[in-house]
């Protein structure tokens, strides 16, 4: 079963590391899903929101191993 998997979390779609590797994963053809990214935006704007949400990046099983290399392509 080719199922999503969670490559990455992100903190904020404001994060310089979350916006290169989604342009990177779209240059390579792999297609993925956010999960939580409006969410995380909204943080702090309704009382009770959680603080500690973060965005998950996944990917599809099959492009795991691609997706991670790219990710640690990554210089932080």
């Amino acid at each position: 079963m080719n199922r999503p998997v969670t490559v990455a979390t992100f903190t904020s779609n404001f994060d310089m590391k979350y916006l290169l590797f989604k342009e990177m994963l779209d240059e390579a053809g792999i297609q993925y899903m956010l999960v939580n990214e409006i969410t995380s935006t909204v943080d702090g704007i309704y009382k009770g929101s959680p603080s500690n949400i973060g965005i998950e990046l996944r990917v599809l099983e099959e492009n795991v191993n691609e997706a991670l290399e790219i990710l640690n392509s990554i210089k932080e």
